[in-house]
């Protein structure tokens, strides 16, 4: 089980990665997040999250995810190739999904020893 500060870390992890990814500054996306505030509190609220200063409760870390067009789940996925799960899947389509869900199942069930 994780422990508070692993979660932190995480976090501020994922969310760097996640504002990379989308070519964001920490005051773009504070902006995007922090409508109602100066561009500054965003960037600065931004970075204590990165920094592990601050800890998002979970309403800021959905409005994060929103921003940054990223599931919650990913913002917490403690392992690197589940977090790029959770991405490829949140970029599949519908049909797609369903696919990756059963194959997922079977291997899982053991049926899949013929799968790659």
């Amino acid at each position: 089980m994780s422990q508070p500060d692993t979660i932190t870390a995480t976090f501020a992890k994922r969310l760097k990665e996640a504002r990379a990814m989308r070519g964001l500054s920490q005051r773009a996306l504070g902006a995007l997040v922090d409508k109602d505030q100066s561009k500054d509190k965003g960037a600065v609220r931004i970075n204590r999250y990165e920094q592990q200063v601050n800890r998002a409760d979970m309403e800021s870390a959905a409005a994060l995810a929103e921003a940054l067009d990223v599931p919650v789940a990913y913002l917490f996925a403690d392992d690197d190739q589940l977090a790029k799960l959770i991405l490829d899947y949140w970029t599949l389509a519908p049909d797609r999904r369903a696919v990756l869900g059963k194959t997922a199942a079977a291997l899982n069930l053991g049926k899949g020893e013929d799968l790659p």
